[in-house]
């Protein structure tokens, strides 16, 4: 238990302490497999023990879940098995025959600690019910147990995915499985108890995923619209200019610096703008939301200012008369906590002095 809760401790410190970026959405499914080690186990009937060393055994488990964002759910079904390796008691460590088997099904949550790189640790935890089996353990001609029974067990999980593309993932895990009391039936040649015995195994696991659906669609292209040339008119009286906005808001897709059409036109707005007197110089002011690390909000609130600075540019604006900053994750204009998507907060601000 104590590994349990061990694992869940380092995880959720860990997930505190990191942001979200890149997060799993929709349907998956996943298969690993990999090596088990079963520790030794004591049975007890009354007055009678024995202790079974196991080998080195294996693990397999399928899955298929459904991401939410960083927390992930999950039905698994997965097979252990160990061979036994010596007998302690009463034999004094003679070589043990047959093997000590689980076959389970679990419920897993996952919480998806995201980074700015293609890997992505994960911790978790299930519970589910388990099928321990002793499959013919014996020494000599003496057979201790065949026998199997369905108890409840849980699991923790730590472990991190590298994303090859938007539908493949590799994997690697650790896990350690436990089970409550499997009261296994004693063979008639040994006794006619249940022996009582927790089942426990640890399994280190590769494996895949796969995630079904498409990609998000990146947003169409935008083009910038030719600005026609101001023709002064031959008017001999002064004419009052109309008030002119001297503030535009650009808003941006999650973790983008793609201009959107609809971006374009708020450009295209700014530029005619300034083709018309209003100012002869442009301040672009980069921001984020509040979801992922400082460090990687403020290179994103640049790129963003420097995305709209070139739609100026090729729209006829001369670039020594744009200024460019990058605000990251301050000044929000919709005031969030800590790792929250807002859309309003995803912005340049054009300012004409």
């Amino acid at each position: 238990m104590r590994i349990f809760v061990g694992i869940l401790s380092a995880g959720l410190i860990a997930g505190i302490a990191s942001a979200a970026q890149a997060q799993t959405e929709g349907l998956y499914f996943g298969a690993e497999a990999g090596a088990a080690i079963a520790p030794t186990i004591k049975f007890r009937d009354g007055a009678k023990t024995w202790k079974e060393n196991h080998d080195l055994g294996y693990a397999v488990l399928g899955q298929v879940g459904y991401g939410f964002g960083p927390v992930r759910v999950e039905a698994e079904l997965g097979w252990r098995a160990n061979g036994v390796d010596k007998v302690k008691q009463p034999f004094n460590n003679a070589n043990g025959k047959g093997s000590l088997d689980a076959s389970s099904a679990m419920a897993n949550v996952y919480y998806d600690i995201a980074t700015e790189t293609p890997i992505t640790p994960f911790i978790g935890a299930g519970a589910g019910v388990v099928d321990v089996s002793a499959d013919r353990i014996r020494v000599n001609n003496t057979t201790f147990s065949d026998d199997d029974r369905i108890v409840f067990g849980y699991q923790g999980i730590v472990g991190a995915s590298y994303r090859l593309d938007d539908h493949w993932s590799l994997k690697t895990d650790y896990r350690y499985l436990r089970t409550l009391n499997a009261g296994l039936h004693e063979d008639p040649s040994y006794g006619n108890g249940r022996s009582k015995a927790e089942y426990t195994s640890h399994a280190v696991l590769v494996g895949f995923t796969y995630k079904l659906g498409e990609p998000p669609k990146p947003a169409a292209a935008y083009t910038p619209r030719p600005v026609a040339a101001q023709t002064p008119a031959p008017a001999p009286k002064t004419v009052q200019a109309a008030p002119i906005t001297k503030n535009y808001l650009v808003f941006f897709d999650f973790d983008k610096s793609d201009i959107t059409p609809e971006a374009g036109r708020t450009i295209d707005q700014a530029a005619n703008a300034v083709k018309a007197g209003a100012s002869t110089s442009i301040e672009l002011t980069g921001y984020t939301d509040s979801m992922g690390s400082e460090k990687y909000n403020l290179a994103l609130s640049l790129r963003r200012a420097n995305s709209v600075k070139a739609a100026l540019v090729r729209l006829g604006i001369p670039d020594r008369e744009i200024s460019v900053t990058g605000k990251g994750k301050g000044e929000q204009l919709v005031p969030t906590a800590d790792g929250v998507r807002e859309p309003q907060n995803r912005r340049v601000r054009i300012v004409l002095p």
